[in-house]
């Protein structure tokens, strides 16, 4: 059975649909406004990355270096230590018979570990040739000068291994343990000919020995191992 509206119900609901084709009208209108206002602009900058932190800058390597190792043992090893220092070499090249010698001298200090009494150890290094050459013969000539001055009826012997190379030779901070001291002859013995530029041994005395006072005048620079 089908019912008629009121004409005031029929009013109310034409009244409620005019009144939201107006509002999506004026929806439509600002959507239309808005894109037309954005049409031409260029699309919003990204966010910049965070910097990339620099990585921390290498100590240059050194195209030469100079170091001097000197070490005091009991002089009643020396000829035990000498016997294998001046061991004819097996080669007739010069370089090659200058590293077998710092080879030896390292292998016969080793050998007598236990009886390292004082050690003094000091590096630089060079970048340039000339300088290396020059830095290299005043080392040589001051600690022949020194070894030189002859025996105080002392018991001690110092050997001392002056090296010049291409390229930076382990070295170490300190001066008064056994293990840097061994580390730096282990290195020592693998040395190669063609990074060698310069390398003298040395007896201090030549003949004879030293007592603790002579050693702490003569190298000021060396210190004092425990047994």
């Amino acid at each position: 059975m089908n019912q008629t509206m009121p004409p005031d119900q029929l009013m109310a609901v034409s009244v409620m649909g005019g009144l939201c084709c107006v509002l999506a009208g004026i929806g439509f209108v600002v959507v239309a406004i808005w894109m037309m206002r954005n049409r031409g602009q260029p699309p919003a900058p990204a966010a910049p990355l965070a910097p990339v932190p620099p990585s921390a800058p290498q100590p240059p390597a050194a195209d030469f270096h100079l170091s001097v190792l000197a070490l005091a043992f009991d002089g009643y090893f020396r000829a035990q230590v000498e016997g294998l220092v001046n061991a004819p070499p097996t080669t007739s090249d010069p370089v090659g018979s200058r590293v077998e010698l710092v080879q030896r001298a390292s292998r016969a200090l080793l050998g007598v570990e236990a009886q390292w009494r004082h050690f003094g150890y000091g590096e630089k290094d060079l970048g340039d040739l000339t300088v290396a050459q020059q830095s290299y013969t005043s080392a040589v000539d001051d600690f022949r000068r020194r070894c030189n001055l002859g025996s105080d009826g002392g018991v001690l012997a110092v050997l001392t291994i002056v090296l010049c190379t291409r390229g930076r030779r382990l070295g170490v901070d300190r001066l008064d343990t056994r293990q840097q001291v061994h580390d730096l002859l282990a290195d020592r013995l693998g040395l190669d000919p063609s990074v060698l530029l310069g390398a003298e041994v040395l007896w201090g005395p030549p003949v004879g020995g030293l007592t603790e006072n002579a050693i702490r005048e003569r190298f000021p620079e060396m210190h004092g191992l425990s047994v």
